[in-house]
């Protein structure tokens, strides 16, 4: 088994997504400690049951919070992931690496369309979603310094697969000397075989084949 501390060193998504993952996980408790007062308050019991709403969203976001969390311990060894699979795992781990890069401020990432769903046959259920994590990163910086020179799109094939094209703003270079030959190496490889990356100029295209996506 991987050692915790020196995975969250070397994997860069460990590196930027655990800070906002506790913040988010204290954001969370901060709200159940919130609703467990009120429940203490005489009458309580009826100003609680009027917070079902924010009970449930808590509820949703500590799942999926949950999920990272195994998604980033699993890319660094320690199979936490298990059997769970979620079909949304894409989406909450990009949504996590923009949060994650903008939440410092003054840093916007330009993206369009949804992330796909993804099939319970996806490899382990983690890889799809650590590598995009891992690619926007990349091409961000750990501290969203290059985000604004990069503009995504993700679409769906006409065969019914998925694809995120990025493209680099050409006075910053080529897409490949930005993401760095590594993180290109353990891209491709933690989505093969139905899944692509591919360089050329300023854009960089991720794909996967049909077999690896849920239609909605």
């Amino acid at each position: 088994m991987t050692d915790p501390a020196a995975a969250s060193t070397s994997d860069p998504v460990a590196r930027v997504l655990l800070p906002v993952l506790l913040h988010e996980v204290n954001n969370a408790t901060q709200l159940l400690v919130g609703l467990r007062a009120i429940l203490e308050l005489p009458g309580g019991e009826a100003m609680f049951n009027s917070r079902a709403d924010d009970l449930g969203r808590t509820s949703h976001m500590m799942d999926d919070l949950g999920f990272a969390l195994a998604v980033v311990a699993t890319a660094g060894g320690a199979n936490m992931l298990l059997a769970r699979r979620d079909e949304r795992s894409v989406r909450i781990l990009w949504d996590l690496a923009k949060k994650a890069l903008t939440r410092g401020g003054g840093v916007k990432i330009t993206d369009s369309g949804e992330p796909p769903l993804t099939a319970p046959s996806a490899l382990d259920g983690w890889q799809l979603a650590w590598s995009v994590a891992a690619l926007l990163i990349a091409a961000s910086g750990d501290d969203g310094a290059r985000a604004e020179r990069w503009v995504w799109k993700w679409r769906t094939t006409d065969e019914g697969g998925a694809e995120l094209v990025g493209f680099l703003a050409e006075e910053a270079g080529a897409a490949e000397g930005v993401l760095g030959t590594d993180t290109l190496a353990l891209v491709r490889e933690r989505v093969s075989p139905l899944g692509a990356l591919v360089t050329e100029g300023q854009f960089v295209r991720w794909s996967v084949a049909p077999d690896w996506v849920r239609t909605a």
